[in-house]
């Protein structure tokens, strides 16, 4: 009888040599989307830095826009993990608010560059590339669900559209937080702003209401 076990090693080895040189392809990736941008980021330069032949990118990737979605869900999943291991038991949307935002700029602090580069607009040069488009939506979805539970439970005026809102969220985080840090603001006072603003916009009887 022959033991099937003989045959294993050597499949597994590869398999293993293969998950490593993918692992490292994304690593290199993440690495010159931070560094460099999506734009002038090219498919050589990411097996360059990998330390693998150009040709071994596309037997992981068929491109730079796949590659880039796999470092974008991976930014995005990282960064769900850790807002989520950041928030408390509470009561409602306006608790879960100034929590996932503060842990969103503890987030970004902790990592620099990151969901700035996964959210650049791939449109710029390219008009008809819908990736940023899905990177988007992957994020916020996550304000989405909060949102839409929300607005079951009556805590959100009626006429907001959470699929909206959530998508505004993530756009109002990325234009006005770089432009916080520029004016010299601290984390805690960004908090604090955008939180009463987002609150003040979108919830009905708001539990406080800062005046400053």
């Amino acid at each position: 009888m022959t033991d099937v076990s003989e045959g294993k090693a050597p499949i597994d080895r590869a398999g293993k040599r293969k998950a490593e040189k993918r692992d490292r392809l994304l690593s290199a990736a993440r690495m010159l989307f931070i560094k460099r941008g999506y734009h002038e980021t090219r498919p050589q330069d990411i097996a360059r830095e990998a330390d693998v032949a150009h040709g071994t990118f596309y037997s992981h990737f068929n491109d730079k826009r796949e590659i880039f979605l796999a470092f974008a869900n991976e930014a995005q999943e990282d960064l769900h993990d850790f807002v989520a291991t950041r928030i408390p038991e509470v009561e409602g949307y306006e608790e879960y608010l100034h929590f996932a935002l503060n842990a969103i700029q503890e987030f970004s602090e902790q990592n620099p560059g990151l969901l700035r580069s996964a959210l650049v607009d791939t449109k710029v040069l390219d008009p008809t590339d819908s990736t940023s488009k899905m990177v988007r939506s992957k994020f916020a979805s996550g304000f989405i669900k909060v949102l839409m539970k929300a607005k079951v439970k009556g805590e959100l005026y009626d006429d907001v559209d959470p699929e909206l809102m959530g998508h505004a969220m993530i756009g109002l985080i990325q234009s006005t937080a770089p432009q916080s840090y520029r004016m010299g603001k601290s984390r805690e006072e960004f908090v604090k702003l955008m939180a009463t603003f987002l609150t003040r916009a979108l919830v009905k009887n708001p539990q406080s209401t800062p005046t400053n």
